[in-house]
Order: C-alpha cells, then sequence, then structure tokens
C-alpha cells in the first residue's frame, strides 16, 4: 500500500490535468503541459510499475526487455515524439492525442523503470545521459530561439517551458 499511494495521486493528479475544470491550466500554459503534466504522467508509470513489480522484473516483460534496451528505446521514442511543437499542438486541440499522450507517455513511465530493474549500470548511465542530453538541448533551445514554436502557446510560455525542462535535465542529470 505505501508503494500504491504515491502511483495513484501522481497518476490521477497527471489525468486529471487534461479534464475540466483542470483542463484550462493544459491549454494556457505549456509550462503546465510540458514542464508539470508530462514528467508527472512518466513518474506515475515509473511508479505504478515499481508498486506492481515490488522490485522484480515480470516474468512475461522480461523476454522482450532483456538487459532493459527494447523498454529504454522505446520510452526515448515516446519522450522524443512528445517533445516536438507539433505533436504538443496536437494534443491541445485533439482529444484523441491528448489521450495518446496519457497513455504512451505513462507506458514510458512504466517501461523506464522496469528497463532500470533489468539493466547494467553502465546501459542506464547511458540512457540517462541521453535523456538529460536531449532535455537540456531543448530547454536550452527554447530559451534562446525568437520563433514561437507552438502555435497553442505563446512566446513568453515557451521560454518559460524551456527554464523548467532544462531544469528538470539537470535535476535527473544531478540525480
Amino acid at each position: 500500500m505505501r508503494r500504491v499511494l504515491p502511483a495513484l495521486v501522481a497518476t490521477a493528479v497527471a489525468v486529471g490535468l487534461s479534464a475540466p475544470p483542470w483542463r484550462y491550466l493544459i491549454e494556457q500554459s505549456m509550462v503546465w503541459h510540458m514542464a508539470i503534466q508530462m514528467p508527472l504522467l512518466v513518474l506515475a508509470g515509473w511508479w505504478v510499475m515499481r508498486a506492481v513489480s515490488r522490485g522484480r522484473t515480470l516474468p512475461w516483460l522480461a523476454p522482450w526487455n532483456r538487459y532493459g534496451l527494447t523498454g529504454f528505446v522505446t520510452a526515448l521514442v515516446i519522450l522524443a515524439y512528445w517533445m516536438l511543437p507539433l505533436a504538443i499542438d496536437r494534443a491541445v486541440v485533439l482529444p484523441q492525442a491528448d489521450l495518446l499522450k496519457l497513455l504512451t507517455l505513462f507506458i514510458a513511465g512504466l517501461l523506464l523503470q522496469h528497463s532500470f530493474a533489468c539493466s547494467p549500470l553502465a546501459l542506464q548511465l547511458f540512457f540517462v545521459g541521453y535523456l538529460v542530453s536531449m532535455m537540456t538541448w531543448l530547454g536550452s533551445y527554447f530559451i534562446t530561439t525568437d520563433l514561437r514554436l507552438c502555435n497553442a502557446y505563446s512566446l513568453e510560455t515557451q521560454v518559460q517551458t524551456g527554464w523548467g525542462i532544462a531544469a528538470i535535465g539537470v535535476g535527473l542529470g544531478a540525480l
């Protein structure tokens, strides 16, 4: 129960941000969308997998995710897709895309936790380094560009989001 409660709370908050009355936060601020909801969805998936697996690899997932490689690659592809401005705009405008975002980012968290449980340290460090560099680069790009990348958000919230994403990347690197 100790591991299940944070997983359920994080999942409820992350999914709740896509439903009324809190949806306006996502529609108005790119920070709430990319720097709060998206990482919270991944974290919720991580915590759910940790609660379900209780620290061991799941037998039905282990053959598919040997050494964590498949899970890491799949999770990074999902994360990279949801960093694209086009994908973010679609998630704001289309309910189907928002549902896809919720599901895939949650699955990315599940896969990341399972991959960390069954992979060697060198592989973990490689993928963490790749994710940190991807997030810090995207954050710095959002901060420094004069172009408005997302049609749904203003340039000001784009810069604020850049700072948030860069901070998350640096925090993951320090962790």
